[in-house]
């Protein structure tokens, strides 16, 4: 499917929902763009046909914006080993491997790791490395047990560049990979969204207050809509996921929310990810933020079998 690319934020790629549902992929996966592999969920993106993609991505791809591109669901393998470049960093190789958690990399990719996964001071800025070898097969999600290094610690790179033609692994995407040793955690969810979406009102019925909905923390591409997916699934509800990465106001948020509540369908959980990214660092913003979600929580709790779960980088982020 050839899709427009516009401007987004690294490393999750964004599309219209129907496009998504159109290449068999309702709540997103991994899709190959150009010359990598990255992350795409649904979002409110300018135009049907388009897919907003970051700058680190667009450049690993060789594509700009404005132009074409195209856009194939695939199958990523687990990545069992990934070798980066050794420019001079201090890369330290458990933290690396904590930054890319979740996320799908190509041989030849040049990828940021945030200083704030690793010992360095947080307002560093970002070490830049190259992708020199994924094995196998040149492509692959980083997991839990995926070996991530700099050269030279013990491995030695075969391949330092992307080959020509056709990347391997295209076939229907699966969201098992992102969700390996989060058993519990998916236990857990699945639990409160079974409780909040039950046709019996089991809050009530068990003589607790009613709870509108979840905090999921963690950082952008561990996993957060995997895990929703596969935990509501399991409570037989429907996930309707609100990408606020092109919500710059509060005002856009409030009719963002507005249209998600009026659209939503019992039993259905609502997703509200990157919530943090529209609070920001000002005082004014985040009161009005914090002001739009007690509205939201509060229309949420007024309708049976509807629940949500925000999703932000950090529980510290929404201290309003």
């Amino acid at each position: 499917m050839r899709l427009t690319v516009r401007p987004g934020t690294d490393p999750v790629a964004r599309t219209d929902p129907t496009i998504l549902a159109a290449m068999g992929l309702p709540g997103g996966g991994v899709v190959r763009v150009g010359r990598t592999h990255v992350l795409v969920r649904p979002g409110d993106v300018p135009g049907a046909a388009t897919i907003a993609v970051g700058p680190r991505t667009r450049a690993n791809a060789g594509i700009e914006i404005g132009s074409t591109a195209e856009v194939v669901r695939v199958n990523p393998p687990r990545a069992n080993r990934v070798v980066l470049s050794d420019d001079g960093e201090d890369i330290d190789a458990r933290h690396a491997a904590r930054a890319l958690q979740g996320l799908p990399v190509t041989t030849g990719d040049r990828i940021s790791l945030d200083p704030s996964y690793g010992s360095r001071e947080g307002d560093e800025p970002p070490s830049t490395v190259e992708v020199l070898e994924v094995v196998p097969g040149g492509f692959g999600l980083v997991g839990d047990a995926t070996v991530v290094g700099p050269i030279g610690e013990g491995v030695v790179p075969g391949t330092v560049a992307h080959t020509g033609g056709r990347i391997t692994g295209d076939s229907p995407t699966t969201a098992e990979a992102l969700l390996a040793g989060l058993d519990a955690e998916l236990d857990v969810m699945t639990g409160w969204l079974s409780l909040l979406t039950s046709a019996g009102n089991l809050p009530e019925a068990w003589g607790l207050p009613r709870v509108a909905g979840v905090l999921l923390a963690g950082p952008s591409g561990c996993g957060k809509s995997e895990l929703i997916a596969s935990a509501a699934a399991r409570a037989g509800a429907s996930v309707e996921e609100v990408s606020l990465d092109l919500v710059f106001k509060p005002e856009r948020l409030l009719d963002v929310l507005e249209k998600a509540l009026r659209r939503a369908t019992p039993p259905t959980v609502l997703f509200i990810d990157r919530l943090d990214a529209v609070a920001g660092d000002e005082g004014m913003f985040r009161t009005q933020t914090a002001a739009i979600l007690r509205w939201f929580l509060d229309a949420v709790g007024d309708r049976p079998r509807i629940a949500c779960v925000l999703g932000v980088s950090s529980p510290s982020s929404l201290d309003s």
